[in-house]
């Protein structure tokens, strides 16, 4: 007599990048109560479709060997600048190997194999006792495959020409994303979900193949669990109002780019030239080698704070494209170690960093960043923070600041996405209601905004919120009685004011100050580097005299209000 199916029991066939099908094996057993993995087939890496190669090598498109060698070169002398130590590199590949060695730590059977449709494969789907097959990547369904799980078989169906279209101006502008479902021993697939994600001006292969497997893996994992209890119809009900709550306030922002037109430049890149970058780097690498070698040998680094707003393919005056913040968190990566503010705060208090820290933290509140954003910190795995402005995603309208600049149609994340984006690990802190100036020495107001952004989100969130960034963030933006507020309701409170967070056990670190997040590598080492605040210390020294900006009595310096602030 033939065992029961156990349709609690999920095995994976993987023609993907083996980080991919860990990430979403681990994901099955917490987001499915009761669900466990029995089991992981998987490609061997150079028989992957060429993006999950890239993806899987860190890289957005191919190099030639001499670039490649120029730049390992460059990050060694890095290493060597920083005075960081060898083991810090944090970009070792994901391997096969490393995946078969999770595998079995966490106790699941490991198969790989070129041809999923072989005997070997076959025999070893039917030894796990398969209730559901989830099938990651484009691979071939054979009747005997679909004839094995008691729950049939999902996978994730991307158009076969849109999805290799990584141009803009070829012929279709749309990115189509199925789930379909076979049920036992049928070669006939259920659509139970479907969504169409349109290409964007900025969009590459890697970029469009980072947010179409997360939206994909978000959507098996929402099958799966209908699956679990559900009908094929109820399940497809189901999973397409969840896109409608959750995917669809964004997708429907986006516009497909006209056929003729070429894949746009990004613009603004690099904010200084390359002379001046040289003649900076010239001068003062000597200073920060010898500073960081003094920081290793005390264990003394700082926690570098990076501010940006938005990772966005279409064209905004703040945004960063995917793939250039996917190769700014990969050099991050390389270089630094990247926690989370929480865990920031920690460091500092201990008075002992011993490897250079960095946060990536973003303000406003950008819907673009619930995919692009996300696509890159998930495939990454590096903690981010995002600074929310409440009025916008309560109202669903644009931010002002960019309604000012003649920018329409860029929207706000919504509630759901908030609470969805929290419950996967994002740190979410204040940024005010309606992104005041908090110059202002009007307490009423400044109570309005600064106390009750936070009450807005710790009513959708569930939870304390205890970080709070300042909007815009310079001293003249920060009254007395705007940082007086901020202290009396938030643990922490962030400027953008430049600087370094310094560890030292006998400060509470309240205040932390933030950097700029450029997409241009080499200013951003720059900036991370101090180099660029000791240029505009200079600057100011040295700068022809004029007159000094007028200051009310409601506004604060950075020593008569911030500074207090921090001690506190």
């Amino acid at each position: 007599m033939t065992a029961r199916m156990n349709p609690a029991r999920i095995l994976l066939v993987s023609n993907v990048r083996p980080l991919r099908v860990w990430k979403i094996a681990r994901r099955i057993p917490h987001e499915i109560p009761g669900v466990q993995i029995c089991g992981i087939v998987q490609r061997p890496m150079q028989k992957l479709p060429l993006a999950q190669q890239r993806i899987a090598n860190g890289a957005t498109r191919a190099k030639h060997r001499f670039y490649s060698l120029f730049e390992e070169f460059m990050h060694w002398v890095l290493w060597l600048a920083h005075g960081a130590p060898p083991n810090l590199d944090n970009t070792r590949k994901f391997t096969v190997e490393k995946l078969a060695e999770k595998c079995g730590q966490a106790g699941w059977p490991f198969l790989l194999a070129e041809n999923i449709g072989d005997a070997k494969v076959l025999e070893f789907i039917r030894q796990q006792d398969v209730g559901l097959l989830i099938v990651l990547g484009d691979i071939p369904l054979s009747s005997e495959l679909l004839s094995i799980p008691s729950h049939g078989v999902i996978r994730a169906y991307y158009d076969e020409h849109n999805h290799n279209r990584t141009k803009v101006g070829e012929s279709l502008q749309i990115n189509q994303i199925k789930i379909e479902h076979f049920t036992r021993g049928s070669e006939t697939a259920f659509t139970i979900a479907h969504l169409k994600m349109p290409l964007q001006p900025y969009d590459g292969l890697a970029g469009v193949t980072l947010k179409s497997d997360l939206i994909a893996d978000d959507l098996l994992l929402q099958t799966a669990i209908g699956l679990q209890t559900a009908s094929q119809v109820k399940t497809s009900k189901a999973v397409m109002e969840w896109i409608q709550r959750i995917y669809s306030p964004y997708l429907t922002q986006l516009e497909p780019v006209p056929t003729q037109t070429a894949q746009a430049k990004l613009s603004r890149q690099r904010f200084r030239s390359e002379w001046k970058l040289s003649v900076e780097t010239l001068l003062f690498s000597p200073f920060a080698f010898a500073r960081n070698w003094y920081r290793r040998l005390r264990g003394h680094y700082p926690v570098l704070v990076l501010a940006h707003h938005l990772v966005s393919d279409r064209p905004h005056r703040m945004g960063i494209s995917t793939e250039n913040f996917w190769q700014a968190v990969s050099f991050l990566r390389r270089h630094y170690r990247i926690v989370s503010l929480a865990e920031a705060v920690e460091l500092l208090r201990s008075g002992n960093v011993k490897v250079p820290t960095v946060v990536l933290t973003f303000d406003d509140g950008y819907a673009d960043n619930f995919v692009n954003l996300r696509a890159v910190a998930d495939e990454a795995e590096i903690p981010v923070a995002l600074f929310i402005t409440t009025q916008p995603v309560e109202i669903q309208c644009e931010f002002q600041h960019d309604l000012a600049h003649g920018i329409k149609g860029v929207l706000p994340l919504t509630w759901d996405q908030i609470q969805y984006w929290g419950s996967q690990g994002a740190e979410f802190g204040s940024h005010t209601r309606t992104h005041l100036d908090c110059g202002s020495a009007d307490r009423t107001k400044l109570e309005w905004e600064i106390v009750g952004s936070k009450h807005d989100l710790e009513g959708h969130l569930g939870k304390s919120v205890g970080f709070f960034a300042f909007p815009f963030g310079n001293p003249d933006n920060i009254s007395s009685d705007a940082a007086d507020m901020a202290s009396s309701v938030y643990s922490h409170v962030a400027s953008c004011s430049g600087g370094e967070n310094l560890p030292d056990k006998a400060d509470n670190h309240r205040y932390l100050v933030r950097k700029n997040l450029y997409s241009d590598l080499w200013e951003l080492e720059l900036e991370l580097q101090s180099v660029l605040d000791w240029v505009e210390t200079i600057k100011r020294r040295f700068r022809l005299k004029r007159a000094e900006p007028a200051i009310s009595s409601g506004r604060a310096t950075t020593t008569s209000a911030l500074s207090t602030y921090a001690n506190r």
